[in-house]
């Protein structure tokens, strides 16, 4: 439950702080873009007023200029005098063609400008048309229509609009830049709240991951302990298993020790006491009846093959020479009995080794339950059995040149191998299978001396 829990409150905020940052990035770039038009905007405003400005003076400057060249030709009458005129004649026709494009562009100031570029056509038709009655008729006819005052009129008119002009772009260029600098300010705090907005969801992001790494913590340390106690659990419950099968097994063998005892000394009393009654009965027929006598020996060797018969159960069931003879001795044995049985030859490589009772029977067993696999299902031609000790301990191998198996996946209902480890296990030793198809078979064990 804690982890679902903690799984629970990440995919919430996830899902939270996702479109929260999505937005702060977006409200961010929204407001430089709205900073950055409202002050390119205000940047082209002040740019078309600068140029309203320059365009308004160069016209006024271009007609102050034309009318002081045609004075000064008028007064001289002479030729070098026109050139200046005629200089300024052709710049103040491209100033009123400039002003008319700017009163095209400019809503604000449409009418002023269209007024000042009127007014300076006329006032230069005024002049073309004086200097012209000049040409033709002299000075007095220009004099009359010069004297008429259309021309100051028409100045005072140029120079009113172009100071109307000039002040309304002195407040126009004054309004750019208080808007500029208002732009500027809010474009900054805007700036340092998103600013602040940012900082303050990444405390929280920290603050979420502390908290996170805080229950990661917490959960980590629920598990361990569950852990522990699972696997203190599963220790004890290994400990009991283990004493339950390991006392299984001495059950076993006492039973089979038990067994072996009752056989010999009950069966073995019973078919030892047939043997003496066959023998007196063949005594007393001898040479009576040959078909009794045949039948009398053949009883005699039922009987030997069943003595026989009970000496091999007994040892199968605890090897007495195993005791008596010890356990180089008794692999030797069983090494041979194997080895007649099977119809393989076994070849072994046996150090007498002096092994506790509990140890010499675990190994004696291994070698055993090794020997029969080999017979059910090895088909092999060659078996090697060696016991020698090696750095203090006594080490037991079994080694067969048959079709070998894949050790990782075991016969359905076959115990033999975990029975030979846990035998190992169960007197301090252990045992290890090596096999492989095509390539034989070998079972290694050992246990301390």
């Amino acid at each position: 439950m804690p982890w679902r829990l903690l799984s629970f409150k990440r995919t919430l905020t996830w899902r939270i702080a996702g479109p929260l940052a999505a937005a702060l990035a977006l409200l961010l770039i929204v407001t430089n873009e709205v900073g950055y038009r409202a002050a390119e905007q205000v940047t082209a405003q002040r740019e078309a007023v600068i140029d309203a400005r320059l365009a308004v003076g160069r016209l006024r400057h271009d007609v102050l200029r034309m009318e002081s060249a045609q004075r000064g030709y008028m007064l001289t009458g002479r030729a070098e005098y026109r050139a200046p005129y005629d200089r300024a004649r052709q710049e103040i026709t491209d100033s009123i063609r400039t002003v008319s494009e700017l009163a095209a562009r400019d809503d604000v100031q449409r009418d002023a400008l269209v007024q000042l570029a009127d007014a300076s056509e006329r006032r230069v038709s005024e002049l073309q048309e004086v200097l012209r009655l000049f040409d033709q008729g002299g000075p007095q006819a220009a004099m009359e229509l010069f004297l008429t005052d259309i021309g100051r009129e028409q100045m005072e008119r140029i120079q009113q609009l172009v100071d109307d002009m000039l002040q309304r772009s002195e407040q126009a260029y004054a309004q750019g830049g208080e808007r500029r600098d208002r732009v500027r300010l809010w474009s900054r705090v805007a700036l340092v709240l998103l600013v602040l907005l940012c900082l303050g969801a990444v405390r929280a992001a920290l603050a979420l991951n502390h908290e996170r790494a805080l229950e990661r913590a917490q959960h980590l340390r629920e598990l361990a302990a569950e852990r522990d106690k699972l696997e203190a659990e599963v220790q004890r419950r290994t400990h009991e298993l283990t004493d339950l099968a390991r006392h299984l097994q001495t059950v076993r063998e006492d039973e089979r020790g038990h067994l072996a005892r009752e056989l010999h000394d009950e069966l073995g009393g019973l078919l030892t006491a047939a043997k003496l009654d066959v023998a007196r009965v063949r005594k007393r027929l001898a040479g009576a009846n040959p078909e009794a006598a045949e039948r009398i020996d053949h009883l005699g060797r039922t009987l030997d093959a069943g003595i026989a018969l009970k000496r091999r159960i007994i040892e199968d069931l605890r090897p007495s020479s195993l005791t008596n003879l010890g356990l180089r001795r008794t692999l030797e044995i069983l090494c041979a009995d194997f080895a007649q049985r099977a119809e393989l030859p076994v070849a072994t490589a046996l150090e007498d080794l002096r092994l506790s009772d509990e140890r010499a029977l675990a190994v004696y067993r291994v070698v055993q339950e090794a020997l029969t696999n080999v017979a059910k299902y090895a088909q092999a031609r060659h078996v090697h059995v060696s016991l020698q000790a090696v750095d203090g301990r006594a080490c037991v191998q079994v080694r067969d040149d048959g079709i070998g198996f894949d050790p990782s996946r075991p016969r359905p209902g076959s115990h033999g191998l975990a029975g030979m480890r846990f035998r190992m296990q169960s007197c301090g030793g252990d045992c290890a299978v090596h096999s492989a198809a095509g390539q034989g078979t070998t079972v290694q064990a050992s246990v301390p001396l």
